[in-house]
C-alpha cells in the first residue's frame, strides 16, 4: 500500500495531502480555502503532499509549502463552476505545471522520499498533546528550511558537482562550508554552500580536503596514513580549481572558518 495513503490521517494533522490522478498525468487540484487552512495553522511550515497509486509503497511527492508558494498565486488560480477557487496542475517526468503558469519546475528531488529519511512527525492518538504538535511544527520548520537551501545550492552550481561535474540529483548535497550545528546566521546562506557529490560531501564534512581563497583543492597532510582508495579519491581533486558559483559568490570568510577549523581536524 502507498505509504502516504496509509498514514493519511495522521499526516494531514500538519501537511496538505491530496490524491492525484495518475491516468491524466498525475493530475491535482489544490484548493485555495483548505490551503489557507494550512497557512493559518502553520504558516509557512508545512508540506504539499500528492500521493499517486494506490498500491505502490513510494509513488508520492512531499513537497515544502515554501518549495511551490510562487507558482500558488492568485492569477494562477482556476475556478470551478464559477465559485471553488483551486491551483489545477498535473506533473510528468517528475515536471509540475500549474495552469496559468509559463514556469516548469522540477521536483524529482521531493519524490519518495524514504519516511525514515525525512523523519514526517507521526502522531498516535495518545501522543497528541501540545508539546508532540509543537515538536512536529519545528521539525516541519527545519526541513523546510533545508529544503530551500539545497534548491538554492544545487541552481548556484547550475545541478552539478562543484568538483566532478556529477549531475545525477540524487547523488547531489547542498553542503555547508561553515557546519549547520555551529552558527544560526550561516544555516540557510547559500554563500555558505558548496554542491558536492556524496562522496566528496562527506570527505569534505570531515576535514579530508578544504578550499583555498583562490577555489583551488587542498587535501590533507595525513595523506599516507589513509587508505589506498581514499588516498585516490582525494589525490584526483587535489590542486584542482572548483567550478565557479553562478549566483551566489562562496563566502571567504566560511571558507577560511573550514581551513582553520575543520581542514585536518579528523
Amino acid at each position: 500500500m502507498n505509504w502516504v495513503k496509509a498514514n493519511r490521517k495522521q499526516l494531514e494533522q500538519s501537511n496538505y495531502v491530496l490524491k492525484a490522478d495518475t491516468g491524466s498525468n498525475y493530475w491535482f487540484g489544490i484548493s485555495q480555502t483548505k490551503l489557507n487552512d494550512y497557512r493559518t495553522l502553520f504558516d509557512s511550515n508545512f508540506n504539499v503532499i500528492l500521493f499517486g497509486s494506490e498500491d505502490d509503497e513510494g509513488d508520492f511527492y512531499i513537497l515544502p509549502f515554501l518549495a511551490i508558494q510562487d507558482l500558488l498565486t492568485e492569477q494562477n488560480l482556476y475556478f470551478f463552476e464559477g465559485k471553488r477557487k483551486r491551483w489545477v496542475g498535473d506533473i510528468r517526468n517528475h515536471i509540475l505545471r500549474i495552469r496559468n503558469s509559463k514556469i516548469e519546475r522540477n521536483i524529482s528531488e521531493f519524490f519518495s522520499i524514504p519516511q525514515v529519511h525525512f523523519n514526517i512527525p507521526i502522531l498516535q492518538k495518545d501522543s497528541i498533546n501540545d508539546y508532540a504538535i509543537e515538536n512536529a511544527r519545528r521539525e516541519i520548520k527545519v526541513r523546510v528550511k533545508q529544503s530551500i537551501f539545497r534548491k538554492k545550492v544545487l541552481e548556484n552550481f547550475n545541478y552539478q558537482c562543484c568538483l566532478t561535474g556529477v549531475k545525477e540529483n540524487e547523488l547531489l548535497v547542498a553542503s555547508h562550508i561553515i557546519p549547520w550545528s555551529t552558527k544560526i546566521e550561516t544555516r540557510l546562506s547559500p554563500h555558505n554552500g558548496l554542491c558536492l557529490s556524496i562522496l566528496y560531501d562527506i570527505l569534505f564534512d570531515k576535514g579530508y580536503f578544504t578550499i583555498s581563497k583562490f577555489y583551488e583543492v587542498i587535501i590533507t597532510s595525513k595523506l599516507v596514513e589513509l587508505s589506498l582508495p581514499t588516498q585516490n579519491w582525494l589525490n584526483e581533486i587535489s590542486g584542482k580549481t572548483i567550478s565557479l558559483p553562478v549566483k551566489y559568490e562562496i563566502s571567504q570568510i566560511a571558507l577560511e572558518y573550514h581551513r582553520n577549523k575543520i581542514f585536518d581536524k579528523f
